[in-house]
């Protein structure tokens, strides 16, 4: 048995392609977890769903915790645009401390080019934060029911 910190988290907002600049509803819940508990800076991979406008997608993809703000890529394949991929940072600071904590913008791209942005945010309680998000699990059961 190998233990490991799991956390548990959903983040919503909005897409926006440069091509038509709509905001599309986007959200995504995660399962990441690592057998590295006490180091910050160690990747978390994750599985879980992400949300666009109507469909729903399996992803992937990985949080960093750094001490300017957690970090954050994903991948995933939507029916009607391919396969697209998220990456942002929380910046700690930025904006106001609260809405630091909570909100993070991410560059979409498609093929490595740049093609939207979006912006998510942590919508559940700051306070109850830890006690619903995280975990001490055993690594075989991290990724189970990645869609809750």
């Amino acid at each position: 048995m190998t233990l490991g910190l799991l956390l548990k988290e959903s983040m919503s907002g909005w897409l926006a392609l440069d091509s038509d600049g709509v905001e599309r509803p986007f959200s995504f819940t995660i399962r990441a977890f690592t057998t590295r508990i006490f180091s910050l800076g160690a990747p978390r991979y994750f599985r879980g769903t992400a949300r666009l406008g109507d469909h729903q997608c399996p992803c992937e993809g990985e949080l960093r915790i750094r001490l300017s703000g957690p970090h954050y890529w994903l991948h995933f394949r939507h029916p009607e645009l391919g396969e697209l991929y998220a990456e942002g940072q929380k910046q700690y600071g930025q904006g106001g401390w609260i809405q630091s904590l909570i909100t993070c913008p991410l560059t979409v791209y498609q093929a490595d080019r740049p093609v939207g942005k979006a912006r998510v945010a942590y919508r559940d309680s700051m306070l109850a934060f830890p006690f619903k998000a995280l975990r001490l699990v055993d690594e075989r059961h991290a990724y189970q029911d990645a869609a809750s």
